[in-house]
């Protein structure tokens, strides 16, 4: 279904406390922030990202996103746009989930994009990173992300 031409810099916000003790978020999922010793690792990241043209980057609205867009801006320059179709897997089917990831790649595609700088979260990663590998994503591949702060790179069909 993709064949995208879209190179696609997709990482998890920073850590939070309740990723670092492998927590649930539950009531408080919009407002949880990143830790202070998640922010070397986003600083790295930035480095990285400093000289990767892009033609987006954007991020969930959730706050532990957008402060680690946040340092990435501060540090490159890029600002980061927020799109809610990157928001947390949260009180909605897998369907629903699934449906806003499609819904975010066919946009990134039709507005013929050379790059995209994603911060979303860790479902929403294993999603964009199965659709576009793979075309389908499937509920056993919501875990199928990385660790906060890891950087995975995307071009056609394959993670480099």
């Amino acid at each position: 279904m993709y064949n995208s031409k879209t190179k696609y810099y997709l990482f998890r916000h920073g850590q939070t406390f309740f990723t670092k003790f492998h927590l649930p978020y539950f009531w408080n999922n919009f407002s949880v922030g990143i830790l202070p010793e998640a922010i070397p690792s986003l600083e790295r990241l930035a480095i990285y990202l400093k000289n990767i043209p892009s033609d987006l980057n954007v991020s969930s609205e959730f706050k532990r996103c957008t402060q680690s867009a946040g340092i990435i801006t501060g540090i490159t320059g890029k600002k980061f746009v927020i799109d809610s179709r990157l928001n947390e897997y949260y009180q909605e089917t897998f369907e629903t989930l699934r449906k806003r990831i499609r819904n975010f790649i066919t946009e990134m595609d039709q507005k013929n994009y050379r790059a995209v700088i994603v911060c979303t979260h860790g479902a929403v990663v294993s999603g964009l990173k199965h659709l576009l590998l793979e075309d389908d994503f499937k509920i056993n591949q919501l875990l199928d992300f990385p660790k906060p702060g890891v950087l995975i790179r995307i071009k056609d069909k394959k993670i480099y």
